[in-house]
């Protein structure tokens, strides 16, 4: 289950982030410090690379302070099954997939969250709202990649398709197809590490007529079999 959390979320992001950034750093210095230099100047220091070190130094803190990408899973239970409201990309061969995508600058985890899940529902379930649910939990984190699980009241899938989008924003037509797709379809591919170079076919009989692609974005899958391994999903 998905708790409340003291900590901020967007700072135990970072934190991860951080941890990453300063061990990628000390490699690079030890293998800066390790280098011989030739025999005229083996006692002093290489300016040139000290600069470089410095500048990589700077752009790795400035990656570890900035917005963490987010997304959202929406479901709804009925008859004991758990049902995810998936769509597939446009125009993409990734294939079927909850919502999410990279932050805005000045966004919260949270709040990319919701607005992706917003976009990608062609705005039928909005922001405001989304966020009200998940203000109080803390995401799945698969690497910096932030998940929350949404449950909503079921809705047919034809009203979502059909929602009208802005004409001047592309990222509510980000997404083709949409369908309520069983959890019971995707759990045994979640019993083991995701190739993420793999099509996980999806059973035909989830899927509606005009689907482009018939398997799961390996990407999202790996961010869903991390909710399984740390027991974060909410059903």
């Amino acid at each position: 289950m998905l708790v409340p959390t003291s900590v901020s979320i967007d700072q135990r992001v970072r934190r991860a982030r951080d941890t990453s950034v300063a061990q990628n750093i000390l490699t690079f210095g030890a293998d800066v410090s390790d280098e011989k230099l030739n025999e005229s100047a083996n006692r002093k220091v290489d300016m040139r690379r000290l600069i470089y070190c410095a500048g990589l130094l700077t752009l790795l803190c400035g990656a570890a302070v900035a917005e963490a990408p987010a997304g959202m899973v929406l479901y709804f239970q009925s008859g004991g099954e758990v049902y995810l409201l998936l769509a597939e990309h446009a125009d993409s061969d990734r294939g079927w997939a909850g919502f999410g995508g990279g932050a805005m600058e000045g966004e919260s985890v949270a709040q990319t969250a919701a607005r992706k899940a917003q976009e990608e529902s062609r705005g039928y379930f909005k922001a405001a709202d989304l966020l009200k649910k998940i203000k109080k939990l803390e995401p799945v984190m698969d690497g910096d990649f932030a998940s929350y699980f949404v449950e909503v009241p079921f809705v047919p899938v034809p009203w979502v398709m059909n929602h009208p989008i802005p004409a001047d924003n592309d990222a509510y037509a980000e997404r083709g197809t949409f369908a309520w797709i069983p959890y019971s379809a995707i759990e045994n591919m979640l019993s083991e590490g995701i190739d993420r170079k793999k099509k996980y076919v999806i059973d035909p009989a989830s899927l509606p007529k005009g689907s482009q692609t018939q398997w799961f974005w390996p990407i999202w899958l790996g961010n869903l079999r991390k909710a399984v391994v740390t027991k974060s999903l909410p059903w």
